[in-house]
């Protein structure tokens, strides 16, 4: 699948970091703004405030108050004006008459409103409305609180807005400058970091054709490298499953064939004879009869793993002693055991009670005991051991016979595996025993493993949880 330019992972972290790098860009500089727009204001309010306080106590101490309109009062409002000539200062008397203008149009005029009459009251007044700001100080007598006028003042903040607007601007078009570099800078590493994933997809398209061996050279130690290895493990696991398979198809086609051969060969030569003599007649459909019997076990065991690995939910649970379903198959195979003068032997440490399939978990331990007596040695023997802790019951079938080297342990418990295919014919075994066995096992949750020296015999270790399959009970 061609994925469109636009949909491609490093167009879009690049479009989200450049809209999240706006986005941001722009909160931060409103918030910003807002909070320089706070400080200056206030700082500005503040600073005019104090010195409106130092005009009326300036006024109070010279004991101007007495004349308004006289020269001190008229010095100290045009040298407020020269600081701030943005700002109108006005002198007005006790009776809201204006003594001083700074802008000399008020003079002899009354101004009664809220922020005067709060003055005269003895109030400082300070009021901002949009940009305009007001500020009324009460002047009061050196020697008492009495009220004798007010300063009040006018200025506004348009131009201090002004400026931090166009500050704004120009913090704007900065941070887009450095967002821009930011985002080029953001490509070329979302680039490197994204680049794997092309040569990613190209190895997993190559692989969709059918070349499952093929491998991406990717040397990288972060989750790139971790996705490949998975990835390769997988592969690695699908190939050993489809030569399994593979494998698997061929024995079976083997396996199945040979007695027919063998058939066809036996009734070709009585076919090919005129007279046979019925000894030889007995012998050859004795013979027959043996391969049909042998195909039909493998056809048997062939139904019986595939229903194992079909009926994972369908154990059917119950609680038993394991003791005794031991003695009953050793019971069971004891005739078996006497023709070739096999001991079977039971060892329990305690009685052992678990939850598992009875049948199941029967057709198990009566293949391995099976297998202790036909490749034991004339006068061996067979013990089986049964033993639990608090949460396994431990199964172990040991025999005295000819050993298997370790080096056939990885394949023992594959499907149709033979340690020694001649012996193993020679016995009746379909080479799927141990193969029905480990299904059984594993679908108790259970493990089997094996011990073994050449000459000396061999033990199977079963471990099946004596709870584990609780869970089951109601599908059982």
């Amino acid at each position: 699948m061609k994925v469109k330019w636009y949909k491609k992972v490093r167009v879009q972290l690049s479009f989200w970091l450049l809209l999240i790098y706006m986005l941001s860009s722009i909160i931060f500089v409103n918030i910003l703004y807002q909070f320089l727009e706070r400080y200056w204001v206030n700082q500005k309010i503040t600073e005019i405030t104090r010195y409106t306080n130092f005009v009326a106590g300036d006024i109070s101490l010279g004991q101007l108050q007495m004349d308004l309109k006289g020269e001190g009062t008229e010095e100290a409002v045009e040298n407020f004006s020269r600081l701030y000539g943005e700002a109108r200062i006005i002198v007005l008397n006790e009776k809201a008459v204006v003594m001083q203008d700074s802008s000399q149009t008020k003079i002899g005029r009354t101004i009664v409103n809220g922020d005067v009459l709060k003055a005269l009251s003895g109030e400082s007044v300070k009021v901002r409305d949009g940009v305009y700001i007001r500020i009324a100080v009460p002047i009061t007598q050196y020697d008492s609180n009495k009220v004798t006028g007010i300063v009040y003042v006018f200025f506004t903040i348009d131009k201090l807005l002004l400026s931090l607007g166009s500050n704004r601007g120009m913090i704007i078009y900065l941070m887009l400058l450095v967002g821009v570099i930011a985002c080029i800078l953001g490509m070329f590493i979302i680039m490197y970091y994204t680049e794997p994933l092309s040569s990613i997809q190209a190895w997993l398209h190559r692989m969709e054709g059918g070349h499952m061996e093929e491998q991406v050279d990717l040397h990288r130690r972060d989750d790139y490298g971790a996705i490949v290895e998975s990835i390769q493990g997988i592969t690695h696991d699908l190939m050993e499953v489809d030569a399994s398979r593979q494998e698997f198809v061929s024995n079976v086609s083997h396996e199945l064939k040979t007695p027919l051969s063998s058939i066809k060969v036996l009734t070709e030569s009585l076919l090919l004879q005129d007279s046979v003599p019925e000894e030889m007649y007995k012998e050859f459909l004795q013979d027959i009869n043996s391969e049909i019997d042998r195909q039909s076990a493998i056809v048997n065991d062939l139904l019986t793993l595939v229903r194992l690995e079909e009926s994972e939910k369908s154990l059917n649970i119950k609680k038993f002693s394991l003791n005794e379903l031991a003695e009953d198959i050793l019971k069971r195979l004891k005739p078996l055991a006497d023709r070739r003068n096999i001991e079977l032997l039971l060892d329990t440490a305690r009685d052992v009670t678990i939850e598992a399939d009875e049948m199941k978990l029967t057709m198990a331990l009566s293949n391995l005991i099976e297998n202790g007596i036909k490749y034991n040695v004339e006068n061996g023997s067979v013990t089986v051991t049964v033993d639990s802790d608090h949460r396994d019951a431990k199964i172990t079938v040991s025999d005295t016979g000819i050993g298997i080297d370790e080096s056939h342990f990885s394949k023992l418990f594959h499907r149709f595996y033979r340690v020694d295919k001649a012996r193993d014919r020679g016995a009746g075994g379909t080479g799927l025993g141990l193969a029905i066995v480990r299904q059984i096992i594993l679908l108790h949750k259970g493990t089997i493993g094996v011990k073994s020296k050449v000459g000396e015999g061999t033990s199977f270790i079963v471990m099946l949880p004596l709870q584990q399959v609780m869970s089951q009970e109601a599908t059982g």
